[in-house]
Parts: structure tokens; sequence; C-alpha cells
């Protein structure tokens, strides 16, 4: 066999070998043009309606922008791809939801630069996980409304006898006292323990329920989560608010604090970050939300798998495109982004 053989089949049994893969696969240049993509990509663009699946020889970013005319999110997937190109990001996840003929869909695009030699300067994949997306919004809507219920346990039930305790430790101690005797000094130390006891069950009920259904509800909460993790953490942790950002819906609020809350606890938990800031913005009712801290690469937070996929999971209940990995110039970001539904003006 020739060498002119060898390179031609070098160059078909690659794209050979993608083409048998489900996942829809791309291969970009430095200007973010498509050089190559394989069967999946293809077949995938007879079956959506509004697609960032761009064919050879077209520019993926000017593709995707085109696109973000109807949905925000291709024009922000082509931003975050052109990041990672331009190498100020090693890897780069995003997941989204986009339409199809068949329905709804949900996908996870990942961008990773290539520095082989050659054309190729990027590969971009997109997977359908919409099945499993399914499945794990059943598995969250069933942990939420144990959570509820475990809370109105907790808040009809321990702590109701936590503070029935505390009076009577109290009352013990008055008589006690009132006797002079030297145990008087042990109930008074039991009913400190009992009050620590009463507060904790009570933070702990406060932090399961639902974001409080008021104009401003998810702001106070925000502030409030990052006031909890200084204090529980020792971090310096900020919130950045451009300007009022009201959240109607009560559900959707509360899935998104619970994704700051994840965000903010892995960074000063799994990522050691000594500086945590929570960003929160709203352009024409697309709703951003971003966790961002200056501690360990993700790749070295140890047993961080959980937490990213509770973030995911609040990040797809509420349909929103969520992006996440490392942060310039260390650390990690967060970033959800989501269609905020407003109320119709009477």
């Amino acid at each position: 066999m020739t060498a002119a053989e060898l390179r031609k089949i070098e160059h078909h049994v690659p794209l050979a070998a993608l083409d048998s893969l489900s996942a829809q696969i791309a291969m970009l240049d430095a200007a973010g043009n498509v050089v190559a993509i394989n069967k999946a990509w293809r077949d995938f663009a007879l079956v959506a309606t509004h697609t960032d699946r761009a064919l050879p020889g077209k520019n993926y970013f000017e593709h995707c922008r085109k696109l973000g005319a109807d949905s925000a999110h291709f024009a922000e997937l082509a931003q975050a791809a052109q990041t990672a190109i331009c190498g100020n990001r090693d890897d780069l996840v995003v997941e989204y939801s986009c339409a199809t003929k068949a329905g709804g869909k949900w996908f996870r695009a990942r961008v990773a630069p290539c520095d082989a030699a050659g054309t190729v300067r990027a590969v971009i994949t997109h997977e359908d996980i919409s099945d499993r997306v399914e499945l794990e919004h059943d598995i969250v809507a069933v942990n939420e409304r144990e959570q509820q219920r475990f809370r109105q346990e907790l808040h009809d039930g321990l702590s109701q006898q936590l503070t029935g305790l505390k009076f009577k430790t109290s009352l013990l101690e008055y008589h006690l006292q009132a006797k002079n005797l030297t145990e008087a000094t042990e109930a008074k130390a039991l009913s400190q323990l009992l009050n620590e006891a009463t507060e904790e069950a009570s933070e702990l009920a406060r932090r399961l329920r639902h974001v409080e259904m008021e104009p401003f509800g998810f702001m106070m909460a925000l502030r409030q989560l990052a006031t909890n993790a200084e204090h529980r953490h020792d971090v310096t942790c900020t919130v950045t608010i451009a300007r009022s950002v009201l959240i109607p819906d009560n559900n959707v609020a509360t899935h998104l604090f619970r994704l700051a809350e994840e965000a903010v606890d892995s960074a000063a938990v799994q990522g050691e970050a000594q500086k945590i800031r929570v960003i929160l913005s709203d352009k024409r009712n697309r709703v951003t939300l971003t966790i961002r801290d200056n501690g360990k690469p993700m790749k070295e937070r140890p047993g961080d798998g959980l937490g990213v996929r509770l973030i995911r999971n609040h990040a797809r209940m509420i349909g929103g495109m969520l992006e996440w990995g490392s942060a310039s110039p260390q650390g990690v970001a967060f970033t959800c982004c989501f269609q905020n539904r407003l109320p119709p003006v009477p």
C-alpha cells in the first residue's frame, strides 16, 4: 500500500467512525467555520425547526447569532463556543432546550479546543438528553414534595416539642434557683442547649421552604444566602444586582434559589474558595444568574458530581440554559439563563 493510499484511508476513517456515534459532532477552524460534521449532525437538521447545526462551509458563530433572534440560547452558545476557541477556557459544557418537529428536546453541548496540527481548532458535540431530563424532572418534583412534607413535619412536630421542652426546662430552672439548689446550673445549661436545638430546627425548616412570594423576594433571598454563607464558611460572598429583577413564579424562584445555594456551597466546600460572587441581571425579561468563585478548578474538586447534578436539575426545571466550567483567572463559574415570564399587565 502506497503512502498516498494510507493518507486517503487516514482521511476517511475518522469521519466514518464519527458517523457511527449518536452524538452530533462538528469540527471548526480558527474562524469558526464548520469544516466537517458527522451523520447525526446532518440528520438533526431534518427534524429541527430552529437549529444551531450549521452545515460545512458556514460560519458557526454567525449562524447561531442569526438564530438568536428566535431564541437567545443560540446566541449565548455561539459566544460560549467562541470564548473556548480563543483559548480562554479549557472546556465548556452548556445545556439548553430547543424546538424540533417531534416536540421540545434537551441537549448537552460541549466545546473543546483542538490543539492538533491542521485546520481543526475546536470540536463541538451535542448529545440528546431529553429522556434523562424528563426522568430527572420527575425525581426532582418528588424530592421537592418530600422536602416540603418534611419541613411541615419539622415545623409542626419537632420544633413544637423542642419549644415545649424549652419552657418546661426554664420553669424547672426557676424552681431550682428558688430553692438555692446547685442543680439549677445544670438546668440552665440544658435550657441553653434546647434553645440552640430549637433555633437549628427552625433554620432548617426555613431553608426547606419555598422563596417567599413577594415582589422582591428572590433578591432578598439571594442576599440572605450570601450572609449565611459568610457566617457558615468564613468566606467573602457578594451579591451584585444591576437593577431590580422580579420573578413572579414562586416555583421558578425556588428552583433558581436552590441552584444558587448548591453553587455557593460547592464553591466554599469542594472548591475551598475565599471569594464568591453572585451576579443577577435581567435583559428584556431574559434573566441571567452567575455564581463565580476563586477556588479550585472543577477537575480538582473532590466528590462534586452530586452538586453539579443538582444544579443542572434545578436549571432544567425552569427551562434554563446552564453553562459551567473554568473561570478566568481561576475558579469555577456557573451561569443559568432563562426567559422570565412576567404576568400580563391588566
